[in-house]
């Protein structure tokens, strides 16, 4: 069923056609009310009343797609409301909320034209950008939609409409699947807009389509020079190299550059020196990457 939004998808006809999904209110799991309970104690947040049924219904037929279950169930509990949070209830939003849900495509879009981005399951990748972004297009098409929660953070409205599907955060940088849910995912915003994923990545639910993008489609990181991070140390060149490449492994894994230094102990490394002395090895144990290199030396 080609269920993209318009331009892209057509409308879910069955979305206005089923009066139960209109007159009935289904019972209200209790992650939901912790959910919204959470998400009042943060500062700087407002919870209006939640999205009557009248309303879920007008909002997935005007955009044409189907509440997640769980998301579903959140929004009609209590409804966030903040610059970060699509506006559900003012219909003057529709363009708004349009833009939002098209958003995955035109970022995984960019990222095939610009960064060669692609991924082993669409296939051999076609001799041209056009032919390329026409494939994926394709694709696109008929996956799962992507239902925006805050930010640049998306669930997935799959048919049939599950609840429990992972979050993922698709961006410029990429596509990166979170192993919580939706309600695992709210309960994890902090007041000072700090995000965490709870959930256990072992669980995680595969998701036709984005969780392919999110674990095979890697953005290439280019490499250029390290700042001269290792020119400071006293160790052979084969060393060097060996922290150079870790370095861009980790970078192109997704871990920020600070991310990186941190874990790596770059800061303060000016005038060291590359010895197994006690500021690489506290207790008998490897305490630094480069530490870890010595110790496997021969």
């Amino acid at each position: 069923m080609n269920h993209r939004l318009p331009g892209i998808i057509s409308p879910l006809s069955y979305i206005t056609t089923d009066p139960i999904r209109s007159s009935v209110k289904p019972p209200v799991p209790v992650y939901c009310k912790t959910t919204i309970n959470h998400l009042k104690s943060l500062t700087g947040l407002d919870v209006s009343p939640g999205l009557t049924n009248q309303e879920i219904s007008a909002v997935e037929s005007s955009i044409g797609i189907s509440f997640p279950l769980d998301l579903r169930s959140i929004l009609q509990t209590g409804l966030p409301v903040g610059t970060k949070f699509p506006n559900w209830r003012s219909g003057s939003t529709r363009n708004n909320l349009l833009l939002l849900f098209n958003l995955p495509l035109l970022h995984v879009s960019k990222l095939v034209v610009r960064n060669g981005f692609w991924v082993d399951s669409w296939g051999t990748r076609p001799g041209s950008d056009a032919e390329a972004l026409s494939l994926v297009k394709k694709f696109v098409e008929f996956a799962p939609v992507l239902v925006p929660v805050y930010e640049n953070f998306y669930v997935p409205s799959t048919t049939p409409n599950l609840a429990g599907n992972p979050v993922f955060r698709i961006d410029g940088d990429g596509v990166t699947v979170l192993s919580c849910d939706v309600a695992g995912f709210l309960q994890g915003l902090s007041g000072s807009d700090g995000i965490r994923d709870p959930g256990d990545s072992r669980r995680r639910r595969r998701v036709e389509f984005w969780t392919d993008v999110a674990e095979r489609g890697r953005m290439t990181v280019a490499r250029g020079p390290t700042r001269g991070w290792w020119s400071a140390l006293s160790c052979d060149e084969r060393i060097r190299a060996c922290l150079d490449d870790a370095f861009w492994k980790l970078r192109e894994a997704g871990w920020k550059e600070d991310e990186v230094r941190e874990m790596m102990v770059m800061d303060g490394v000016d005038g060291d020196t590359c010895t197994e002395d006690e500021d690489y090895r506290r207790g008998g144990e490897v305490t630094t990457l480069r530490a870890l290199l010595y110790s496997q030396e021969p």
